[in-house]
Order: structure tokens, then sequence, then C-alpha cells
């Protein structure tokens, strides 16, 4: 029950016995204006319990990072575990894409790898349809790694002056099959399609498969494609649309 005391003819609260742990005494002065005064803190007492939050913390911090290089040392250690989740992540990542995919290569002979993006329909198929809009020197490789650094297979279009395509087992290396015609066009889509199945690489135009081949060549080296990188060459872009499956 509270204390109720007078000053002037209004009631005020004292507030030892309803809010004790904020105010810890009521005086009077002689004007008649009642004063709270603050109780006093125990700094000591809120010292430990920042040091000990603080070693919790700490504790758990080194935890964390303990089994994180633990994981990747076990990771690095056995590679086939490690190839094997990062395919389960791009699957996962790949399910989520929906509707058609559209990307744009600078004026630079550099890889951009688009699994991700465009799922993994086409690798269980063995075919890939796409269309381009280019001048010049576009270059698609099949690849045996998730990047564009192991045994490949390169698919260039377009070079000298858009009146030569090729097909190459490395990158910018020996042309094993060249074809002399123009396909590319500065302010259309071209459309292409590749198929490797049975390790024979198939080129044509267009987007349906074994229409208008204009280059096949065999690969006995049996490589299992995993990932797509896209590219143009120096002094032209590229604007490329691969279509939902």
């Amino acid at each position: 029950m509270e204390i109720q005391v007078k000053s002037n003819g209004y009631e005020v609260p004292d507030t030892r016995k309803s809010v004790p742990h904020i105010y810890s005494a009521l005086n009077e002065l002689s004007n008649g204006i009642y004063t709270y005064i603050e109780p006093k803190l125990n700094i000591k007492s809120k010292r430990k319990w920042k040091k000990r939050l603080r070693l919790c913390v700490l504790f758990f911090l080194g935890l964390l990072v303990g089994s994180g290089v633990t994981v990747a040392g076990f990771l690095i250690s056995d590679p086939p575990l490690l190839h094997h989740r990062v395919l389960i992540i791009m699957t996962i990542l790949s399910h989520l894409q929906v509707g058609n995919k559209t990307f744009t290569t600078p004026e630079k002979y550099e890889f951009r790898m688009v699994r991700c993006e465009i799922g993994n329909i086409p690798f269980k198929q063995q075919f890939l349809s796409f269309s381009v809009k280019s001048c010049s020197n576009v270059y698609l490789v099949l690849t045996s790694e998730y990047d564009d650094e192991g045994p490949l297979i390169e698919i260039a279009i377009g070079l000298n002056g858009n009146t030569r395509s090729a097909i190459r087992t490395e990158k910018r290396g020996t042309n094993i099959v060249t074809f002399t015609r123009s396909f590319l066009n500065c302010k259309r889509f071209t459309g292409f399609w590749i198929s490797w199945k049975n390790q024979i690489i198939q080129v044509g135009m267009g987007l349906k498969e074994n229409n208008r081949e204009f280059m096949m060549m065999m690969d006995d080296r049996k490589l299992k494609i995993v990932n797509i990188g896209i590219s143009t060459g120096r002094g032209t872009t590229g604007v490329w649309l691969f279509e939902k499956p």
C-alpha cells in the first residue's frame, strides 16, 4: 500500500514502496517541494557481469571459428566430398531460377559461368540452345570443372570479323573444326544449339536440335560437362538469351 503525503493541499505518492528500485527516499524541503534521491549503484557488480559476458562471447566465438576451421580442413582433405557439396549447392540454386535468362558480356575475353542461372536441364539433356546478339567473336565453353580452368571444349562463332567459326579443345587453342560463314548480327539475335551427347560435339543454327548443323567433332576425352561459360572478344560486346527449357 502506498503512503500518501500532503503538500499545499495536493497529495503526492511516496514511491519508496511502489518503485523501490528507482527512488530510495522522499525528502521534504522548506518550500513544500518534494525531491527524489536516486540510490547508489553498485559499480563493481556491473563490471563483474560485463566481464563475465565478454568472456562468454569470446568463448562461443572461439568455438565457431574452431568448428569452421575443422570443417574447412575436412573438405579440403577430401576433394570428392567438396565436389559433391558444391554440386548440391549449385543444384539447389538452379531450381530457384525461373524464366528466361539474359546476360551481357563485355569487350573482354573472360568467361562468365552461368550454370546457376540457366539450371540443370541442359546438363541432363546434354543439349543447349541460346540466342546471341553481337558483331563478332562470341565464345562458349563446355567445362568439366565449375570454372574455366580444367579440360573443356570451346566453341567460337564469328571469328576473323564474323567470317569463321571453330571448335577447340582449349581456350584460344588450335581450331580442330572450322566453318567459314557469317552468322552474327550486331542488331538482332541469332539462335544456335549445341549438343555434347556420346562424346560428339555438334553445333547448329536455330533453337532446335539437329537443325542446320554446321560443325561436328568427336571428343575421346569423355568429359563430364558440369558448367558453361560465355564470353565475347576484344572490340565487341554481346547480349545472350537463354530461354527456359
